[in-house]
């Protein structure tokens, strides 16, 4: 659930965020300004009188290539007393969407990005014609809105492409420009500008050409500030609330995800109780009723094989006598499986232990079993125990076949008592390993499946531990110290 919820946060953050950042197909920046302004009309000519000034700056994306967007940017002055256009540019801008870097200066920023910091910044800034840094001044207050003030100067940047009617001469220019900046959005709000132009021929001043200033309108500015404060709004929501409702939504459906997968198991655990309690009932019942009649059959056979049979009944008494055993074996597996019996907790040695348990199994020729020489005091119930080592024994014994080695273990431990059995057998195939306590699972042709899960039953009910590894195969019960004496 923590991984999911971080990882969903982290895709909103790493993929929606910048999406929502970039420069868009409708990005478009307005910005009207008023001032001043005294122009020449001829090359060494004098000043004009001084005249109102109103200029414009449209900007505007005109085409996406990828990451990279061309932005238009018209800048036009006119004389207000006149209504002549006194000064035109055009430039094209190709800027990356994401980085608002310039494509062909990628070390070189167009705008402010979101988050801007208090310090100098150093990108070519389209307002100032030239590649000069803008120094933090401080802050300000502008229509509600906190702004960061920043100042830039220029000296004698070529601007003769404005003026393209003077040939053969340069026209330099020097400004002071100041701009105030909301710093969550990157936007601009307000912008001043100062400028003295001369005209140069042969690397000689011969004429002021210009003197002018001009300042944002009030209405502009308004419009401006207006339009942080809704960037502000979304910014806000896409970066704090809308992280909040993602890991809210992402834990709630973990939760109802977990709680439907809990609920699934706790109805299967209940299910499988009630078949198992059924089964159970039933499996007593007829195990009960197995074993008496299996009772008067072997006693049937005993009595047959002392009135001296041939050697052909011998062999069919033989056959029953093992048939009887095995259905006795499967018979004593399932009650083993379905009888609660409460624990009869006693202190006994573990040679005692390993003692009673081989005592019921036959075991063939061909295999060796080792005991161990440690004789351990086990606080235990030994009927029980004895049921767990004998299981485990002759499943050792079937895995092994004609000859081997079996070894049991025992270790006196600070908190617990350790048995090991250890086989020469092939193995239990990994795909089976974590099946093997379960219920009614066998790979044994008359098997019951119900051996090794009493095992697990008995174990459990005892406080303790039992698991199974190979190479060699090994099973290790191991039981705690604290059981009380009943």
């Amino acid at each position: 659930m923590f991984v999911s919820t971080i990882v969903v946060v982290a895709i909103w953050f790493a993929v929606y965020i910048p999406e929502s950042q970039k420069i868009h197909r409708d990005f478009q920046i307005y910005l009207e300004q008023e001032g001043k302004d005294q122009i020449t009309s001829k090359v060494g000519g004098n000043l004009s009188q001084s005249f109102n000034l109103k200029e414009s700056l449209i900007q505007k994306v005109t085409s996406i290539n990828g990451d990279y967007v061309t932005i238009s940017s018209i800048v036009s002055g006119i004389n207000e007393d006149t209504g002549k256009e006194v000064f035109h540019s055009e430039q094209l801008y190709h800027v990356n969407a994401y980085s608002l870097t310039y494509k062909d200066m990628p070390e070189k920023q167009f705008w402010f990005k979101p988050g801007v910091q208090k310090q100098n910044y150093n990108f070519l800034h389209p307002l100032i014609f030239a590649d000069a840094p803008l120094v933090y001044q401080g802050t300000d207050l502008i229509n509600g809105l906190d702004v960061y003030i920043f100042k830039s100067q220029t000296r004698n940047v070529d601007i003769s492409y404005t003026f393209p009617q003077y040939v053969n001469v340069k026209i330099l220019s020097n400004t002071n420009s100041t701009f105030w900046v909301e710093p969550i959005t990157g936007d601009l709000v307000k912008f001043e500008k100062s400028w003295e132009d001369y005209q140069v021929k042969d690397n000689k001043t011969i004429a002021i050409n210009e003197i002018g200033w001009k300042k944002t309108t009030d209405y502009s500015s308004f419009i401006l500030s207006q339009a942080a404060k809704s960037k502000i709004d979304d910014f806000n929501y896409n970066t704090k609330i809308m992280p909040v409702l993602l890991a809210s939504l992402t834990i709630g459906i973990n939760l109802i995800l977990i709680l439907r997968s809990k609920l699934r198991q706790s109805n299967e655990i209940v299910l499988k109780n009630e078949k198992m309690t059924a089964i159970g009932n039933l499996a007593a019942r007829i195990s009960h009723d197995l074993r008496n009649t299996l009772t008067v059959i072997k006693s049937e056979v005993s009595l047959m094989s002392l009135q001296d049979p041939d050697e052909n009944m011998d062999k069919r008494l033989q056959r029953l006598t093992r048939a009887i055993d095995k259905m006795e074996y499967q018979i004593g597996g399932v009650l083993d499986f379905v009888r609660e019996r409460p624990l009869k907790i006693e202190k006994f040695s573990s040679s005692a232990l390993i003692k009673h348990a081989l005592e019921n199994i036959s075991v063939p020729d061909g295999i060796k079993i080792v005991t161990p020489t440690q004789d351990v005091s086990i606080t235990g119930d030994l009927a029980q125990l004895e049921i767990v080592l004998s299981n485990i024994i002759i499943n050792a014994i079937q895995a092994i076949g004609d000859s081997g080695k079996i070894t049991i273990s025992v270790e006196d431990k600070s908190n617990a008592f350790v048995i090991s059995i250890t086989d020469s057998g092939p193995g239990i195939p990994e795909k089976y390993m974590h099946k093997i306590f379960e219920p009614l699972f066998t790979t044994k042709q008359l098997g019951t499946g119900l051996g090794l899960a009493s095992c697990y039953t008995i174990i459990k009910n005892h406080g303790g531990e039992i698991w199974v590894k190979n190479n060699p195969t090994t099973f290790t019960i191991r039981l705690p110290k604290t059981k009380e004496l009943s």
